[in-house]
């Protein structure tokens, strides 16, 4: 059994039928909610149950004999269940085939285009951050992540009716740049700057960082290039300059590759001149305080009435900003812009504790939008974590153009032109890249393994695409073999083989609501594996074509037709391209 804790929408099939419960049990004068009914699957005995535990213990009674009473007394007339019975003080109740199968199709007919969406966000605005890549670094495949998973919610959420401002935050400011700046002044090379910009730039990096083991002076190098930066220096601004204008190149075409796309990108530069403000207005309302050190005076924002003992610093001694100023900063002017519903960050699960004291930072500074970190576990070699500083990467691109290579191989239609082969075989690529990624929890660290990642068959994106093209081929051919003008008589769908895919279209849009709300897009991933699955061995048991009469034909090519739909939708939620021939 599985149990959301999001509200399913009464819209659909499923969401009726629970409404139904609900009413059911009102009749008997047992108060419930949506959210205590669970799905049931794999079972042929049940496909909707409710455990009586808690409202049999407020009436001082036994589960069980709650159960068998409700099981006795249930008026089932126009109910769409064929059965309701009680097993460990649980009501299990088993749709009507027949039902299940007329209220599927019919729901899928009113617009097939949308189905499985709901507008639980129309008139609300939500800005996302993703991918936020830093300036003058690689793109590796520890950016992968943020930048699949978020692009996914945009679509998710987007689907789901609200206003979805995409937002790439770029990390173009910090003390980095001033060692990166030190680094280029010192050993840079312009040729191959040009050649290789973020390579050339990520050697500078590593460089400085080896060297700066042994030569402290370094350090001091780095903070003075940063402070120069901060004050509008023509050498620094004019070099950091070409840096971001190189690194965007290299990032947008790793973005077209990947189909990513935003609304807003700007880089952390951009909230300079706010920078001042937030300290100034922190001070002002007594949240932040001076700490005065040997050094000079930091300003920072204690946190203890928060619960949290460690404070955010705003601005270092040396009077220079840090990533939290620069976050405030952002926050504010995503407020001011968009006026959204809520900000979520789609960063990486080694920041929680951040997080935490960010949100509680914009709290105490009377900033009452949400801020939801949406965390994810770090990509990490076999041999441990991936560092830019010690230049321990996996570029992104280099990934993508293997996977591509690698996909080649599944595109078994020979007599399609080389040009649409390739096309396919990046759809292909592409998409076992992300469905790799994203058909697991978020909150899972994931070891990079080429086999694992680039795998092809099973439980992985091709497997999906396959499924999708093999619907097509079906629909291709009925279009060609004698036209039958036949009305599809839904309820002859009730085989097994077409009743369990029919159940897993039907939860569909529950998988979709699921997923924008807890922020999981797996759960669609895991969705449309079992379509897909059940696809299959509707595909291989069962004659479509060749159905015995054409009623029954009818109706099976609109199960057809339904399965492809939600196999390309879902496919799409995901930023997953599909093929009509693979």
């Amino acid at each position: 059994m599985t149990n959301s804790k999001t509200e399913p929408d009464a819209g659909w099939f499923l969401g009726r039928c629970r409404k139904v419960i609900l009413r059911l049990l009102a009749e008997l004068g047992l108060p419930a909610s949506t959210h205590d009914i669970r799905d049931v699957e794999n079972r042929d005995d049940a496909d909707l149950a409710i455990p009586l535990h808690s409202l049999a213990k407020n009436q001082g009674t036994e589960p069980n004999k709650l159960a068998e009473e409700c099981a006795r007394a249930l008026n089932m007339a126009g109910a769409p269940f064929i059965s309701v019975h009680a097993v460990n003080g649980y009501l299990n109740f088993k749709l009507a085939p027949a039902e299940l199968a007329t209220a599927v199709c019919n729901d899928f007919g009113r617009n097939p285009a949308v189905y499985g969406s709901c507008q639980v966000g129309s008139g609300k605005t939500v800005v996302i951050d993703y991918s936020s890549p830093n300036i003058a670094k690689p793109f590796s495949v520890g950016h992968l992540r943020s930048t699949i998973i978020g692009q996914s919610l945009y679509n998710i959420l987007g689907w789901l009716g609200y206003r979805v401002i995409g937002d790439n935050h770029l990390g173009d400011w910090g003390t980095q740049f001033g060692k990166l700046l030190c680094a280029f002044h010192r050993w840079g090379n312009a040729d191959r700057l040009r050649q290789n910009p973020t390579g050339h730039l990520l050697e500078l990096y590593v460089r400085f960082h080896n060297e700066a083991k042994t030569d402290p002076a370094l350090e001091s190098c780095g903070r003075e290039w940063f402070r120069k930066l901060e004050t509008g220096d023509q050498q620094a601004r004019s070099l950091w300059q070409h840096f971001v204008q190189l690194s965007l190149a290299e990032f947008n075409r790793i973005y077209e590759l990947l189909g990513v796309r935003f609304d807003s990108v700007l880089g952390e530069s951009f909230y300079e001149d706010r920078l001042s403000g937030v300290v100034e207005r922190a001070l002002n309302r007594g949240v932040a305080k001076v700490e005065r050190l040997q050094e000079g005076e930091t300003v920072l924002i204690p946190l203890e009435r928060a619960g949290i003992s460690s404070p955010l610093l705003l601005r270092k001694s040396d009077g220079t900003s840090l990533y939290a100023t620069r976050e405030i900063a952002t926050a504010e002017y995503r407020i001011e812009k968009w006026h959204p519903e809520m900000i979520i960050y789609v960063v990486g699960s080694e920041q929680e504790l951040y997080f935490r004291q960010f949100s509680a930072a914009l709290k105490l500074l009377g900033i009452d939008v949400p801020c939801i970190h949406v965390s994810f576990g770090l990509v990490r070699l076999p041999d441990g974590s991936m560092s830019t500083r010690e230049g321990r990467v996996i570029l992104l691109e280099d990934v993508i153009q293997e996977a591509i290579r690698r996909a080649e191989a599944v595109v078994t239609d020979r007599s399609l032109p080389e040009t649409e082969k390739r096309e396919i075989a990046r759809k292909v690529g592409i998409g076992a890249i992300k469905y790799a990624d994203l058909s697991q929890n978020r909150l899972k660290e994931v070891v990079f393994d080429w086999n694992k990642m680039l795998r092809l068959d099973g439980d992985s994106a091709p497997y999906l695409m396959y499924a999708y093209t093999r619907a097509r081929s079906i629909i291709r051919k009925a279009a060609t073999s004698p036209k039958i003008n036949t009305k599809p008589s839904f309820h002859m769908l009730v085989s097994p083989a077409e009743q369990h895919l029919l159940k897993h279209i039907a939860r569909f849009p529950d998988a979709v609501l699921a997923a924008g709300t807890l922020f999981e897009p797996c759960r669609i991933a895991n969705r449309l594996y079992r379509i897909a699955k059940d696809f299959s061995v509707f595909y291989d048991t069962v004659p479509v074509l060749k159905a015995e009469t054409n009623e029954v034909r009818a109706a099976r090519l609109y199960l057809v037709e339904m399965t492809s739909t939600v196999l390309k939708t879902g496919l799409a939620l995901l930023g997953i391209e599909t093929s009509e021939r693979m």
